[in-house]
């Protein structure tokens, strides 16, 4: 069972802990906030995006450390042919602090929720790395470090369902620092990734 953490009408965090308390966060208390993601640790990924936004803006508020982070998708092609190649996730984190920084496993936000079941909705989730455990990760000042994650065939329906909801449909990766600090990629189009896997259907 795990802590349940959300947004309440004044928009600070109230975390709901497993032995029945519940702890109210100052959205503007950054120090606060750093030890709450410091103690989610792993669990970051089962939080909500309204959470993560706040968590974000008030990182870039206070801290002066700062991180790059790309989210693209590559072709893994064999040779002169399509034939046979497939798509990864691509995930690039610059490290811009002028300290060195221990970067977590990334997590992943699709827009729209996708569903699980009927009634169950669900938009945040973790893949494993192509190159293995490789988190946390040391990055010192403007050292960039890349990652790959295969698209497994079954994880297309979920992003075409999600794609059928709105056609402006987003995958976009977070990643957090043992710090406390939390960064944010670009968000990836879904319908750029549907046309990738089309074109290489046909070819």
């Amino acid at each position: 069972m795990q802590n349940n953490v959300e947004i309440n009408g004044d928009g600070n965090i109230v975390l709901h802990s497993i032995d029945g308390s519940t702890v109210i966060i100052n959205k503007s208390d950054s120090e606060e906030i750093r030890k709450l993601v410091i103690n989610l640790g792993s669990s970051m990924s089962n939080i909500p995006q309204e959470v993560l936004r706040v968590i974000e803006q008030q990182s870039e508020a206070v801290i002066e450390a700062k991180a790059n982070v790309y989210l693209t998708v590559l072709l893994e092609a064999y040779g002169d042919s399509l034939i046979g190649s497939k798509l990864k996730f691509g995930l690039t984190i610059t490290n811009l602090a002028k300290e060195h920084r221990y970067y977590n496993s990334p997590f992943f936000v699709i827009h729209p929720k996708f569903t699980l079941k009927e009634g169950m909705e669900h938009d945040t989730f973790r893949m494993v790395p192509v190159e293995g455990n490789v988190f946390a990760k040391k990055l010192e000042y403007g050292e960039p470090f890349s990652v790959t994650f295969d698209i497994k065939t079954g994880a297309y329906e979920m992003y075409e369902s999600s794609l059928s909801k709105d056609t402006e449909a987003y995958i976009q990766a977070f990643v957090s620092t043992t710090l406390g600090e939390v960064f944010e990629s670009n968000k990836f189009k879904i319908g750029k990734l549907i046309e990738y896997r089309e074109a290489i259907s046909q070819s």
